[in-house]
């Protein structure tokens, strides 16, 4: 399971990357800059995606990653709730 969070980790990765360059490209100064505060990650990279008329495949990758990352780390995450002192 933990395999999943992996590779949900790395598509996040690299989907932000691509959302970061493509809004340079695309949108100017202000939507790369936006971009880089991970603070607002996906969120942004939807609005400027819908904006622009960007490329939805970057935005997908990050949102596919967020939800592999969560399958594969919550059984991990309970094992560690469960071997704190309580």
């Amino acid at each position: 399971m933990q395999i999943l969070g992996g590779i949900g980790s790395l598509l996040l990765l690299i989907g932000l990357i691509w959302t970061i360059v493509t809004s340079f490209k695309l949108g100017g100064t202000l939507w790369g800059v936006l971009n880089l505060l991970i603070c607002v990650q996906p969120i942004i990279g939807i609005v400027s995606a819908a904006m622009k008329k960007a490329e939805w495949v970057p935005v997908i990758l990050m949102i596919v990653g967020s939800i592999l990352q969560g399958i594969g780390f919550y059984p991990m995450m309970l094992q560690m709730m469960e071997q704190m002192p309580k």
